[in-house]
This record gives C-alpha cells, sequence and structure tokens, in this order.
C-alpha cells in the first residue's frame, strides 16, 4: 500500500506523521485490497485531517476536523472504516461467501 501524508502550511512533526501513517496501516485490517491512502493534514483554523482511500474501483473519502489531531485522527479514521466495514458487507453475502459481483 502506498501512503502519502500532506502536511498543508505547516510542517507535520514526526510523532504526527507516524501517528496517522499507523492509522492508515490499521485500516489494512478491514480491507487488505487498499492500494493507495492519501492523508491531508491542515491546522489553518481548527486541526484537520482527512483521508482518501482507494480500494480496487472503490475510491473513500473520510475528514474530520478537531481542537487537536487526535480527535480529528479518531474521527476521519472511524468514517474510513464505517466504509470499508460496509463494503466488506457487501462483498460477502450472509452466508459468508463471496459474492463474484463485487470482487474485482
Amino acid at each position: 500500500m502506498i501512503i502519502n501524508v500532506t502536511a498543508r502550511h505547516f510542517k507535520a512533526w514526526p510523532e504526527l506523521h507516524e501517528l496517522v501513517v499507523d492509522a492508515a496501516n490499521g485500516f489494512l485490517k478491514y480491507n487488505e485490497s487498499i492500494t493507495r491512502t492519501d492523508i491531508v493534514l491542515s491546522e489553518e483554523n481548527d486541526k484537520f485531517i482527512e483521508f482518501t482511500v482507494h480500494v480496487n474501483s472503490h475510491t473513500f473519502h473520510g475528514e474530520a476536523t478537531g481542537a487537536d489531531f487526535d480527535k480529528a485522527l479518531h474521527g476521519a479514521s472511524d468514517k474510513i472504516v464505517a466504509q470499508l466495514r460496509k463494503l466488506k458487507e457487501k462483498m460477502t453475502n450472509h452466508k459468508g461467501k463471496d459474492v463474484p459481483e463485487f470482487l474485482g
């Protein structure tokens, strides 16, 4: 998986960079087909984090703002996790078998 981290108008400190990369790597436990994750960090008004996750032919987007980067990180990553879980649910039928039209 390719992970791109962009900090807008500031230099992200190493701990923050490591924290968002670890969160992006955590998405792999929900879907192993993730090809690329783009992360945008900003601190103009509030702390802002945006994830864009590419899985095969699907693109998921989650963003959040907060008083600090921890709150924004948890908000944005929770949105991505919910979308990845929904995709996994769609890919399997109720008996736990893969549905062929969603694999790809």
